[in-house]
Order: C-alpha cells, then sequence, then structure tokens
C-alpha cells in the first residue's frame, strides 16, 4: 500500500522538476525572436549588405546546432531583418514594430553611423528590449548616450574608440591596436617626416563626422602637425554637398600634403573626384567610413581608390583559434560562404554582423532564459572569444572594443581590381599582410 501511494508523488516530483527546468520558457514560446533594423539599400547600404549576411550565417549556424539552449530546451531562431533605407526616422519607426508587433526577445543592430543607432537604441530602451550594436566609433554614441536624462542601459555597443583609451581595469588599457588615433598615428610614424607636416580635415556634419572633426585637429596638431583651418573649421561640410572647390582651394594655397577624415561614401567620392580635377594631390589620404568598402570604392572610378587609407576591424584572416564562430564556423569560412553566395570582394561588415548575433546568443544561452533582464545582465557579464577576437563589456560604458589595423586599397589583377589588404598591424596574431603605399599615386 505504501508503494502504491509513493507512484503519484514520485510522478508530481517528477512533473515539477520538468516543468521547473523549462519556466525559462515562456508558455507558447516555440522561438526565439531577434529583430535587426539594417541599412540594406541608400548611402549606407555597403554596411547593411556585409552586417546581413554575416547576421543570418550566424543564425544558420546556431540553427544547424539544433537552436539556441534556453535553460536546458533548444529553440531555434528566428531572424526578422527589415531595411530603413539608410534613414534615421524609419529606423526608429521600424525598430518600434519589432519590439511591439513581432514581440522580438532581443535587438542585433548592424555596424552604420551612430544617427541610425540612436533611434533603434531608443526604441530598444522603451520596450526593455537587450540590444547589442556590432560596430561603430565610441565617442559619438558614448556622447549621445550619456547626454540622455536617463542613459541607454538595453543597449550594448562592439566597436572601436577614436582618440580615448579603454579604461583602468579593461585588458586593453594602454594596448595599442584598439584606438584610430593609436594605429593611424603608428602609421604615420613611418611617414610623417618624408612630407611637410601640414594637414587638412574633413568631415560631414552628422554625428559621426561632428564627432570626429571636434577631435581630430587637436590630435593632430599635438602629434605635431599644423592643421589648415581649424578656427573656421575648415572642411567640415553638409552631407549632400556637390561643391568642394572652395575648400581644396585653401588644401592647395597651404600645400597640404596628409588629408584626414571621415564622412559617407557619395560625400567623399564627390570631393575626390573633384581634388583629382583641380590638382589636389595629398601624399597620404586616410579616411573613416567612406572608404570602407569595396562596393562603394569601385563606383568612384578610375584609380581613385589606389592608396586611400582606412581602419579594417575584421578580417577572413583572423586565426580559427583566436577568433571561432559558431560550431565549425571560422573567420575563412564565412569569408569564403561570402565568395560563394555573392561572387563579390570581400565585405568586412560579415563579421560585425555575425558577432552580434554570436554575443546576443551565448548571453540569452548564459542567462538561461528569454527574460530582458536575465539577457541584459548576463550581456553586461560577457567574456567571450568571438569571430571578432576577445569580446568584454565595460559595465558602465556599455562598450567593448575591438582590435584595429590600417587598411590601403591596392590595385590588383583580378576581375574585382580592387582589395583593402592590411598595411599596418600593431596585433601579434595578425600581422600586416602588405607593404605601406606611400606616398599615394
Amino acid at each position: 500500500m505504501k508503494k502504491l501511494l509513493l507512484i503519484p508523488l514520485v510522478i508530481v516530483l517528477v512533473t515539477a522538476l520538468v516543468l521547473g527546468g523549462c519556466k525559462a520558457v515562456p508558455a507558447g514560446e516555440t522561438e526565439v525572436r531577434l529583430g535587426s533594423v539594417a541599412a540594406l539599400t541608400g548611402m549606407f547600404g555597403g554596411f547593411g549588405e556585409g552586417n546581413s549576411f554575416g547576421m543570418k550565417a550566424a543564425v544558420e549556424d546556431i540553427n544547424k546546432l539544433g537552436g539556441v539552449s534556453v535553460g536546458g530546451v533548444k529553440l531555434p531562431v528566428k531572424l526578422i531583418l527589415v531595411d530603413n533605407e539608410s534613414d534615421p526616422v524609419k529606423a526608429g519607426t521600424l525598430a518600434e514594430d519589432l519590439c511591439v508587433g513581432d514581440k522580438i526577445h532581443a535587438m542585433v543592430t548592424p555596424d552604420c553611423p551612430v544617427t541610425i543607432h540612436h533611434p533603434v537604441s531608443s526604441a530598444c530602451e522603451k520596450h526593455m528590449v537587450p540590444n547589442i550594436i556590432g560596430g561603430g566609433p565610441f565617442e559619438p554614441w558614448d556622447g549621445y548616450r550619456m547626454s540622455l536624462e536617463k542613459p541607454w542601459e538595453y543597449t550594448w555597443l562592439c566597436g572601436f574608440r577614436i582618440v580615448t583609451d579603454s579604461p583602468e581595469g579593461d585588458f586593453r588599457h594602454g594596448k595599442p591596436g584598439y584606438s584610430i588615433k593609436d594605429t593611424w598615428f603608428a602609421m604615420l610614424d613611418m611617414f610623417a617626416d618624408q612630407t611637410n607636416k601640414v594637414a587638412g580635415v574633413l568631415a560631414s556634419d552628422d554625428a559621426d563626422g561632428v564627432g570626429w572633426y571636434g577631435l581630430f585637429p587637436g590630435a593632430l596638431e599635438e602629434y605635431g602637425l599644423t592643421v589648415i583651418g581649424v578656427e573656421k573649421e575648415l572642411g567640415l561640410f553638409p552631407m549632400g554637398t556637390t561643391d568642394f572647390t572652395p575648400i581644396i582651394k585653401e588644401w592647395k594655397d597651404n600645400n597640404v600634403e596628409i588629408l584626414w577624415g571621415n564622412c559617407p561614401p557619395p560625400d567623399f567620392a564627390t570631393l575626390w573626384r573633384q581634388c583629382t580635377a583641380q590638382g589636389f594631390k595629398p601624399k597620404i589620404a586616410t579616411i573613416g567610413r567612406a572608404p570602407l568598402f569595396y562596393v562603394d570604392v569601385q563606383s568612384w572610378g578610375g584609380d581613385l581608390p589606389w592608396g586611400v587609407g582606412t581602419e579594417v576591424w575584421w578580417s577572413k584572416d583572423y586565426p580559427a583559434a583566436h577568433c571561432p564562430g559558431i560550431g565549425d564556423t571560422t573567420p575563412q569560412s564565412l569569408a569564403a560562404r561570402w565568395g560563394e553566395a555573392t561572387g563579390q570582394p570581400l565585405n568586412p561588415g560579415i563579421g560585425h554582423g555575425y558577432l552580434a548575433v554570436q554575443l546576443m546568443l551565448d548571453a540569452i544561452e548564459r542567462a538561461g532564459s528569454l527574460d530582458a533582464d536575465a539577457i541584459n545582465k548576463a550581456i553586461s557579464e560577457t567574456d567571450v572569444l568571438t569571430i571578432n577576437s576577445r569580446m568584454v563589456f565595460d559595465k558602465q560604458q556599455h562598450f567593448s572594443g575591438m582590435p584595429l589595423f590600417v587598411g590601403q586599397w591596392t590595385k590588383v589583377d583580378a576581375p574585382h581590381q580592387w582589395e583593402l589588404p592590411i598595411c599596418f598591424s600593431e596585433h601579434d596574431f595578425l600581422p600586416a599582410l602588405g607593404k605601406p603605399i606611400f606616398p599615394l599615386p
């Protein structure tokens, strides 16, 4: 009789354990929904093209393994990707729709100028949706975040610093190769004495450009260069400018040999064509944002891309042991998938897109729950090797720095004609793969 009484008790205990183990997955949930608002078209389409491919690849990889583990239960991952057309207003509206209409569990935001990030992050904060941004400059993003009455708590940025160092206690603190200033100046050390040390700075008047212009003239002067027109903000121009003649004339009149800046691809294309047409030819041109992607530089025409330098923040040559993907994916295999699928030269944005999803899935697994606060806490405790090296978030700044390199566009004997090899590195895990081009052809 006692044995018979024990049977229902055992059933109750087993049922309780099973249900207790599954409570991390709310009733009725059969998938993990990730939302993403990407610039698939418009002036920032180069960002969205690569990032979206990387995001889709990461979702494919986790689903091949049966899905993401949530409290011991594996759920398939669904990526809901929408196009903001490079429009910040549309980006905010679409983010709201994903949070409210699609009831996403988390947002994965592709690398893009901060003007696109801001409305997406605001929507995530409003609806308490964890959000990881796969790349971008720290200072403009942090300046806006900290200007808010209540800084975003649900958004985290992986990216690079422009001029600031990582805080003390961060493993990157004091180490070379984690800021634009550090990497670009270290390469400048190689050639500055072969110039007249006169520089011109250019930037568009959006948040990214203004952030750069506010930081770099002073840094360049501190380095030992003479920067032309700082007092009147020469080179800071409205987006969509079609005539750069007055700026170019001042650069020519002052014999500028070093050009430094940040702006959208279409604006730099216009400026660079006019520089050539008007006979302005600096020895060094290092530009952020505009020359990041092949799809943009090949549209300049002729040999205009040759030697133009920019930051490199992901490479197919990252060693697999230092930069693992999900399952058996490596930087090399991810790049190969891109090539097979598109037939195009590498878009490094695939690494940033993959990174955002990889980090979010890792946080969900460690949280063991689809609860927003549990996921957000897990993000804050991130310390993991990813397809873009080691990522560790600073809990106060909500930021994780990534390694930086300098690349220059080089003409190659291939159908795509142009490649961006790393020509300067301060990282042991990936030395420079090409020689710097100086002076510009």
